[in-house]
């Protein structure tokens, strides 16, 4: 816990504000190592936050603590900490934590958040036509819908009625009977719809889209029209079912109650129909598009107020009074990007967009990738590819796979153990899949994660935030060692020095006034008796009481003893000081319970037990400055005066 505290301090708040111009200088050397004015500046400020405020006095005082730590982090590195495999192993996870959740934070969710955000404050009407082909289908049926859906698409492109295609051919019957109107959608749409959602919101008002692929099957979606999102509102409602012969009088009379003042949640109680919510005064929650009948929808997003309640409306289960509640107002935007990002990366858009990332990462870099070498390895392989029993070929040539520049090569080989590894997806291929099909996938989700690999490699280089983060990392690693072996571990380990430490400050560790009380319970319905009993508690010792009351078995009198210090929350309570006094009587049916001073005890020492968190705290701090001395003498500290009164503002 220590070491996460120590480490992981605002670990994600990448504020860099570098002193413009001084970014290069050297702030101080320790023992011949620099520290610059931007590393410097960095801490500075993340640590300080808005009292960063460049006074003399401030950064005065936070070179010294800045000081003090690169001294310790020296001496760690004297002690060899820096080449302990522990120590590095850990360093290097830390690194690729931060590594992949930089990248995919920087590159893709937050590009997704804003997407997301950005859409939602427009609802799309759209229409499709659609033709079945979900992933369970056979690969004939696969390839006869993404047939069906491209002749679709020609006739449409020769001239042919959107709304006329939709009601001949598209396979969802209840919208294509409305010339495939499906009514208003928000982004973001379920898992599994992301290709409809970019479609629904890149294509222009009155045009169609190229065919576009869901998990149910293949989409030509045409947009219509295009509003501000309606968002979601709060409602109750009234129903009246319709009657074997509709009638709207009920619903019309309800109204005029209504309309007179009577109480609707009262109304809906009494009278409708809804068994769902006629319990909780017609109380139907939030709603958003498209989860109720259109004309509800419509009816109740016309309410301007809070509390105002339309005229009946007519939909296919009956007759409707809405009364509107709320709108709900997403006004903390932070809160609503962290439930966005929950919800994208169970989402294919967020394989979609890091797709997207390793092809900028592709452009971005020379990558040279021999084909010739993948063909070669497809060539060699038989149906036992396919099975769990496949081994990589030894004879397997060493050459190179991919490259970029002179600094990262993957190897033949590499990508031959990483389908071995990866078993699950060598198993899930049909046998009757051609061989150059089956490893070009494999390869293509090898170069993904080869390529992000790299872009983490040197995320150093392109992000100097990341590189400060990491050095924070790997510093604080040796800090909290080298600390951990020269202060904590000698102060709790140090018996005799702990011991004499004791002794030698003693005094520091006081006991204040206390009392020593004893916590009585009387069992007695007698009213007479318990009188008789508290007369004596003031005048005897309890435990005498007790010997003479308790017998047979029964338990009258009861004690416990306590010690009670004067900072306690019930010290208050007591009669302080007065042995002998006892507090007021709290009685409970025939139970009867007070507190009795016992005896005063007055200021004393603690023992080493009874301090030894407190001491081995202070033990600790004087052994740290100790320390701090022994550092100053054993390592150099140079300080650039210039550079340092040049950050001064204040």
């Amino acid at each position: 816990m220590v070491r996460i505290t120590l480490l992981i301090v605002s670990a994600f708040i990448f504020s860099v504000n570098t002193a413009i111009g001084q970014s290069d200088q050297v702030l101080f050397t320790v023992n011949d190592h620099d520290v610059t004015v931007s590393e410097f500046d960095y801490i500075y400020n993340k640590n300080n936050g808005e009292e960063a405020d460049y006074s003399k006095e401030s950064l005065e005082e936070y070179l010294d603590l800045y000081t003090k730590f690169k001294l310790k982090v020296e001496k760690a590195k004297d002690m060899g900490l820096d080449t302990v495999k522990r120590l590095q192993n850990e360093l290097e996870g830390y690194r690729k934590q931060l590594a992949s959740s930089y990248l995919v934070d920087k590159e893709v969710s937050e590009k997704l958040i804003d997407e997301v955000i950005e859409r939602s404050a427009t609802d799309v009407e759209v229409s499709h036509i659609f033709v079945a082909s979900p992933s369970s289908s056979s690969i004939q049926k696969r390839e006869a819908a993404l047939e069906k859906i491209n002749t679709i698409y020609g006739e449409l492109e020769r001239g042919k009625s959107f709304s006329e295609m939709a009601k001949k051919f598209s396979e969802d019957k209840r919208s294509a009977i409305k010339g495939g109107a499906l009514g208003f959608y928000v982004a973001m749409l379920p898992a599994g719809f992301y290709e409809f959602e970019n479609a629904m919101y890149t294509t222009p008002i009155g045009e169609y889209s190229k065919p576009i692929k869901s998990k149910l099957g293949h989409h030509i979606i045409k947009v219509t029209s295009k509003r501000p999102a309606r968002g979601q509102m709060e409602v109750s409602h009234i129903l009246i079912k319709k009657a074997q012969k509709p009638s709207t009088a009920k619903i019309d009379s309800l109204y005029k109650e209504l309309e007179k003042g009577k109480d609707f949640g009262k109304l809906a109680t009494e009278y409708s129909e809804d068994p769902n919510t006629n319990t909780k005064a017609g109380y139907l929650g939030f709603f958003g598009i498209n989860k109720f009948d259109k004309a509800f929808e419509d009816a109740a997003f016309k309410l301007k107020s809070d509390g105002d309640y339309s005229s009946p409306v007519e939909t296919q289960f009956g007759y409707h009074i809405i009364k509107r509640h709320s709108m709900k107002v997403e006004d903390d935007l932070a809160k609503r990007r962290r439930k966005i990002q929950g919800s994208i990366t169970k989402d294919e858009r967020f394989a979609a967009a890091k797709k997207g990332l390793v092809k900028k990462i592709i452009e971005e870099v020379d990558l040279q990738q021999n084909k010739l070498a993948l063909a070669k390895f497809t060539s060699t392989l038989d149906e036992e590819f396919y099975s769990y029993k496949w081994k990589v070929p030894e004879n397997i040539e060493d050459i190179d796979l991919l490259k970029i520049g002179d600094d990262y090569t993957k190897k033949l080989r590499d990508f031959a153990e990483y389908c071995k590894k990866d078993t699950k997806s060598r198993l899930r291929y049909n046998k009757s899949t051609p061989l150059d099909e089956s490893v070009n996938d494999l390869y293509e989700r090898y170069l993904d994660e080869r390529m992000l690999a790299y872009e983490e490699s040197n995320l150093a280089n392109k992000y100097p935030e990341f590189k400060s983060l990491m050095r924070e990392y790997e510093e604080g690693i040796l800090l909290f060692e080298a600390t951990k072996m020269e202060v904590w571990d000698k102060a709790s380990q140090d018996t005799v020095g702990l011991e004499k430490f004791y002794m030698e400050n003693k005094d520091n560790y006081m006991w204040g006034e206390r009392l020593e009380v004893e916590d009585v319970v009387i069992n007695t319905d007698d009213k007479k008796e318990l009188a008789k009993i508290l007369k004596k508690v003031k005048k005897s010792d309890v435990a005498s009481l007790m010997n003479s009351y308790n017998k047979d078995g029964n338990e009258v009198i009861s004690v416990e003893t306590r010690i009670v210090q004067k900072e306690s929350k019930d010290a208050d309570k007591l009669p302080w000081g007065k042995v002998g006094a006892i507090t007021d009587v709290q009685s409970k049916d025939a139970v009867h319970t007070f507190t009795k001073v016992k005896r005063v005890i007055p200021n004393t020492n603690k023992t080493l037990k009874e301090a030894r968190g407190y001491i081995i705290a202070d033990y600790q701090d004087l052994l740290e400055k100790n320390w701090i001395v022994e550092l100053k003498k054993s390592f150099k500290v140079d300080l650039n005066e210039d550079v340092f009164n040049s950050l001064i503002k204040k």
